[in-house]
């Protein structure tokens, strides 16, 4: 029996992306708390929320690389 190779691409997205989607909305999450608490901080903390969201993206970057330069 033949596993379709579509099908593990497929899958390896899912899970590759599952990761950094749980990322970004852990980084959303606490960067509305700190800006909830403490509003004066809040250019500093949307623009560490997103240097740390692009990292975090970057990830599923490296999956996609991965699962459509192989065979």
């Amino acid at each position: 029996m033949e596993i379709d190779p579509n099908l593990i691409k497929g899958l390896t997205i899912a899970i590759g992306a599952l990761g950094p989607a749980l990322g970004v909305a852990m980084i959303g999450s606490s960067a509305v708390k700190a800006i909830g608490r403490n509003p004066e901080v809040q250019g500093k903390v949307l623009s560490a929320a997103f240097i740390m969201a692009g990292l975090v993206d970057a990830v599923l970057a490296f999956v996609l690389l991965i699962v459509f330069t192989t065979n």
